[in-house]
Protein backbone atom coordinates (compact mmCIF):
# COMPACT_ATOMS: atom_id res chain seq x y z
CA UNK A 1 0.00 0.00 0.00
CA UNK A 2 1.46 3.32 -0.94
CA UNK A 3 -0.09 5.42 2.37
CA UNK A 4 1.90 2.58 4.51
CA UNK A 5 5.13 2.68 2.26
CA UNK A 6 5.03 6.79 2.70
CA UNK A 7 3.91 6.80 6.36
CA UNK A 8 7.34 4.18 6.86
CA UNK A 9 9.23 6.79 5.07
CA UNK A 10 7.62 9.39 7.06
CA UNK A 11 8.48 7.49 10.77
CA UNK A 12 11.90 6.69 9.50
CA UNK A 13 12.42 10.46 8.83
CA UNK A 14 10.49 12.03 12.02
CA UNK A 15 13.06 9.44 13.83
CA UNK A 16 15.59 12.60 14.13
CA UNK A 17 13.23 15.19 14.33
CA UNK A 18 12.28 17.30 17.88
CA UNK A 19 9.66 17.30 19.95
CA UNK A 20 7.73 20.02 17.66
CA UNK A 21 7.97 17.29 14.72
CA UNK A 22 6.92 14.45 16.74
CA UNK A 23 3.97 16.49 17.92
CA UNK A 24 3.09 17.71 14.39
CA UNK A 25 2.48 13.85 13.26
CA UNK A 26 0.58 12.74 16.27
CA UNK A 27 -2.39 13.67 14.30
CA UNK A 28 -1.24 11.12 11.04
CA UNK A 29 -0.23 9.17 13.73
CA UNK A 30 -3.71 8.69 15.67
CA UNK A 31 -5.83 8.88 11.82
CA UNK A 32 -3.46 5.84 10.93
CA UNK A 33 -4.42 3.99 13.90
CA UNK A 34 -8.21 3.43 13.18
CA UNK A 35 -8.04 2.95 9.28
CA UNK A 36 -8.04 -0.30 7.76
CA UNK A 37 -4.18 -0.81 6.63
CA UNK A 38 -2.11 -4.13 6.05
CA UNK A 39 -3.79 -4.71 9.30
CA UNK A 40 -7.46 -5.06 9.88
CA UNK A 41 -9.39 -3.54 12.03
CA UNK A 42 -9.94 -7.09 14.46
CA UNK A 43 -6.02 -7.12 14.37
CA UNK A 44 -6.34 -3.18 15.72
CA UNK A 45 -8.54 -4.06 18.13
CA UNK A 46 -6.91 -6.71 19.72
CA UNK A 47 -3.30 -5.07 20.02
CA UNK A 48 -5.60 -2.04 21.70
CA UNK A 49 -6.94 -4.46 24.18
CA UNK A 50 -3.69 -5.94 24.89
CA UNK A 51 -2.65 -2.84 25.79
CA UNK A 52 -5.30 -1.89 27.96
CA UNK A 53 -4.85 -5.21 29.58
CA UNK A 54 -1.29 -4.17 30.17
CA UNK A 55 -1.75 -0.63 31.61
CA UNK A 56 -5.01 -2.42 33.50
CA UNK A 57 -7.39 0.35 32.76
CA UNK A 58 -10.74 -1.42 33.12
CA UNK A 59 -12.47 1.67 31.47
CA UNK A 60 -10.41 0.92 28.42
CA UNK A 61 -10.45 -3.09 28.87
CA UNK A 62 -14.19 -2.69 28.51
CA UNK A 63 -14.45 -0.59 25.31
CA UNK A 64 -11.86 -1.84 23.53
CA UNK A 65 -13.08 -5.92 24.27
CA UNK A 66 -16.32 -4.70 23.18
CA UNK A 67 -14.74 -3.18 19.84
CA UNK A 68 -13.11 -6.01 19.09
CA UNK A 69 -16.33 -8.52 19.73
CA UNK A 70 -17.76 -5.48 17.47
CA UNK A 71 -14.83 -6.38 14.42
CA UNK A 72 -15.83 -10.26 14.72
CA UNK A 73 -13.11 -11.14 17.86
CA UNK A 74 -15.06 -14.16 19.74
CA UNK A 75 -14.22 -14.79 22.94
CA UNK A 76 -11.49 -17.58 22.79
CA UNK A 77 -9.47 -14.50 20.78
CA UNK A 78 -9.97 -12.48 23.76
CA UNK A 79 -9.21 -15.01 25.91
CA UNK A 80 -5.22 -15.16 24.00
CA UNK A 81 -4.57 -11.42 24.09
CA UNK A 82 -5.14 -11.90 27.86
CA UNK A 83 -2.69 -14.77 27.89
CA UNK A 84 -0.43 -12.14 26.13
CA UNK A 85 -0.52 -9.55 28.67
CA UNK A 86 0.10 -12.29 31.72
CA UNK A 87 3.10 -12.99 29.47
CA UNK A 88 4.41 -9.94 28.98
CA UNK A 89 3.66 -8.89 32.47
CA UNK A 90 6.23 -11.60 33.54
CA UNK A 91 9.20 -10.36 31.73
CA UNK A 92 12.24 -10.57 33.74
CA UNK A 93 14.53 -7.82 34.84
CA UNK A 94 17.80 -7.64 33.94
CA UNK A 95 19.07 -11.45 34.85
CA UNK A 96 19.83 -12.50 31.31
CA UNK A 97 19.45 -16.58 32.27
CA UNK A 98 15.60 -15.28 33.06
CA UNK A 99 15.59 -13.70 30.08
CA UNK A 100 16.58 -16.36 27.79
CA UNK A 101 14.24 -18.64 29.36
CA UNK A 102 11.14 -16.27 29.24
CA UNK A 103 12.65 -15.92 25.33
CA UNK A 104 12.53 -19.37 24.53
CA UNK A 105 8.66 -19.82 26.85
CA UNK A 106 7.43 -16.91 24.96
CA UNK A 107 8.60 -18.83 21.28
CA UNK A 108 7.06 -21.62 22.46
CA UNK A 109 3.76 -19.98 23.55
CA UNK A 110 3.66 -18.29 20.64
CA UNK A 111 3.31 -21.42 18.20
CA UNK A 112 0.70 -23.17 19.72
CA UNK A 113 -2.51 -23.74 18.56
CA UNK A 114 -4.93 -20.72 19.64
CA UNK A 115 -7.57 -18.51 18.06
CA UNK A 116 -5.06 -15.60 17.37
CA UNK A 117 -2.73 -16.40 14.40
CA UNK A 118 0.92 -16.52 15.70
CA UNK A 119 2.34 -13.58 13.55
CA UNK A 120 -0.43 -11.06 15.46
CA UNK A 121 0.63 -12.46 18.95
CA UNK A 122 4.00 -11.04 18.34
CA UNK A 123 2.11 -7.65 16.90
CA UNK A 124 0.11 -7.49 20.06
CA UNK A 125 3.49 -8.47 22.56
CA UNK A 126 4.95 -5.06 20.14
CA UNK A 127 2.11 -3.07 21.28
CA UNK A 128 2.34 -3.87 24.99
CA UNK A 129 6.46 -3.74 24.23
CA UNK A 130 6.27 -0.02 22.76
CA UNK A 131 4.33 0.86 26.31
CA UNK A 132 6.61 -0.80 28.34
CA UNK A 133 9.63 1.14 26.59
CA UNK A 134 11.03 -2.17 26.58
CA UNK A 135 13.83 -2.14 23.41
CA UNK A 136 14.57 -5.94 23.82
CA UNK A 137 10.65 -7.11 23.39
CA UNK A 138 10.59 -4.66 21.09
CA UNK A 139 13.31 -6.41 18.57
CA UNK A 140 12.31 -9.61 19.80
CA UNK A 141 8.42 -9.10 18.18
CA UNK A 142 9.65 -6.86 15.14
CA UNK A 143 11.97 -9.80 13.92
CA UNK A 144 9.34 -12.28 14.71
CA UNK A 145 6.56 -10.75 13.41
CA UNK A 146 8.73 -10.29 10.14
CA UNK A 147 9.64 -13.89 10.64
CA UNK A 148 6.32 -15.28 10.56
CA UNK A 149 5.15 -12.71 7.63
CA UNK A 150 4.28 -9.53 8.39
CA UNK A 151 5.64 -6.54 6.10
CA UNK A 152 7.59 -3.93 7.23
CA UNK A 153 4.12 -1.37 6.98
CA UNK A 154 2.12 -4.00 9.08
CA UNK A 155 4.77 -3.97 12.01
CA UNK A 156 4.82 -0.01 11.84
CA UNK A 157 0.76 0.05 11.77
CA UNK A 158 1.10 -0.99 15.58
CA UNK A 159 2.85 2.59 16.55
CA UNK A 160 -0.05 4.92 16.20
CA UNK A 161 -2.27 2.52 18.28
CA UNK A 162 0.36 2.88 20.65
CA UNK A 163 0.56 6.45 20.74
CA UNK A 164 -3.31 6.54 21.00
CA UNK A 165 -3.17 4.23 24.42
CA UNK A 166 0.17 6.10 25.83
CA UNK A 167 0.63 8.86 24.43
CA UNK A 168 4.42 10.65 24.60
CA UNK A 169 6.04 7.66 26.55
CA UNK A 170 5.24 5.80 23.32
CA UNK A 171 6.07 8.43 21.18
CA UNK A 172 9.59 7.84 22.48
CA UNK A 173 9.73 4.22 21.45
CA UNK A 174 9.57 5.58 17.43
CA UNK A 175 13.26 5.45 17.11
CA UNK A 176 13.58 1.88 18.70
CA UNK A 177 10.64 0.54 16.39
CA UNK A 178 12.41 2.16 13.77
CA UNK A 179 15.97 0.49 14.08
CA UNK A 180 14.65 -3.15 15.36
CA UNK A 181 12.80 -2.87 11.51
CA UNK A 182 15.85 -2.07 10.05
CA UNK A 183 18.02 -4.90 11.94
CA UNK A 184 15.25 -7.33 11.34
CA UNK A 185 15.61 -6.31 7.55
CA UNK A 186 19.67 -7.17 7.38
Amino acid sequence: MESTSSFLESVKKARNYGIGEFLEIIGELSQESTRKGLLGRKTKELITFGIALHKQCERCICIHADDAKRQGACEDELEQVRRIALFMRSTPGKDEHLWKSWKRSWQQFVLTKGAVKPRNRELIALGISLIMQHRKHIRLHVRAARSLGHEPGAVVEVMPIALLMDGAPALSQIPSLVKALEKAEN
